[in-house]
């Protein structure tokens, strides 16, 4: 597979020859091509989310989070380099990098309002978008991310109450290298019409023998976990954005965004096998278009269903979370 990615990266710096006469270049500027879904997990999308949950990792010391609101914050940015526009080949090309954090905290809990869990991810990313005239089809395009780095960090209150008063408590330290490859159709772009949109992705450890976590024995009381052996995950997307039919307008876009992704269960001991598991992941709502805006607010409601996402509570199954989310996209 990383022969892929060379192969990939070969294709994209040959794209930027072939495609360079007659070409508008552009640095440090973004462009707007193969922006995040606003279901993707892990993306640069700004969210402030209301939710309620059914389950937190075990060793969490509050019997009585289900009957409370937790605040979930998305944070990112984009980092362009460079972006090429080529009108008469109808094709644009971006290197870009990017940051991101999201960060899960029981707000409500009346005596510390203790931070559960903070994820912590950066990347680059080359795209590349041709566009086509096609009733149905505007544009494909392919995203390719030759370096993406993770790590994840549990709130201090949960560590130390862990470590102090729970006898099998482990901190685990969730942080990997990845590349990932996507293939796009109808990337949304600037377009602000009724669009169909798709993608598919693969994702992959640069590290294999090092897995997606390692555990230090004096934060598990030498109980240390196994390295993960399943190193990949897959991804489909879908994205339907509306500004004319029903319950929708130029000015409020209904947006309808779902990302099935199989990802790893984590397993950290040696008698429970880890597992690969399907994970959806659903926003409903609608965004409000400014006039020339690059940025957008939207309103959605949220419902995730799978393992949970954060940090080293990946090998925690049967995970609801509902949510109301505003997001600036």
């Amino acid at each position: 597979m990383k022969k892929i990615v060379i192969f990939s990266l070969l294709c994209t710096a040959s794209s930027i020859f072939t495609f360079g006469q007659g070409s508008e270049h552009i640095f440090f500027r973004e462009s707007n091509i193969l922006k995040p879904f606003v279901s993707e997990i892990r993306s640069t999308v700004i969210k402030g989310e209301l939710a309620y949950l059914n389950k937190l990792d075990y060793n969490y010391y509050k019997s009585d989070y289900t009957s409370r609101p937790f605040i979930e914050v998305h944070l990112g940015a984009d980092l362009p380099f460079y972006y090429l526009v080529n009108r008469e080949k109808n094709l644009k090309f971006s290197v870009s990098g990017y940051i991101g954090n999201i960060l899960l905290i029981d707000m409500f809990e009346d005596i510390t309002s203790p931070v559960i869990n903070t994820d912590y991810f950066f990347g680059v990313q080359t795209s590349i978008v041709k566009y086509v005239e096609n009733r149905h089809i505007k544009n494909v395009g392919l995203k390719l991310v030759p370096l993406f780095h993770e790590s994840t960090h549990i709130g201090d209150e949960f560590s130390l109450h862990g470590y102090n008063d729970i006898p099998d408590f482990r901190r685990v330290n969730v942080s990997y290298e990845a590349w990932e490859i996507a293939a796009v159709v109808n990337d949304p772009d600037t377009m602000k019409t009724n669009l169909l949109s798709a993608k598919v992705g693969f994702h992959r450890l640069w590290d294999t023998n090092r897995g997606y976590y390692t555990t230090d024995s004096l934060e598990t009381k030498n109980d240390l976990a196994p390295a993960s052996e399943k190193n990949y995950e897959y991804y489909l997307q879908l994205n339907l954005q509306r500004t004319s039919g029903f319950l929708c307008s130029e000015r409020w876009m209904q947006v309808i965004s779902v990302e099935a992704n199989n990802r790893l269960r984590f397993s950290y001991d040696d008698d429970v096998a880890e597992k690969r598991t399907w994970n959806f992941n659903i926003y409903l709502g609608w965004k409000y278009l400014w006039k020339d805006a690059n940025r957008n607010m939207g309103f959605y409601l949220r419902y995730y269903n799978g393992i949970i996402p954060n940090g080293q509570f990946r090998n925690t199954g049967g995970y609801q979370y509902a949510a109301i989310s505003i997001v600036y996209n």
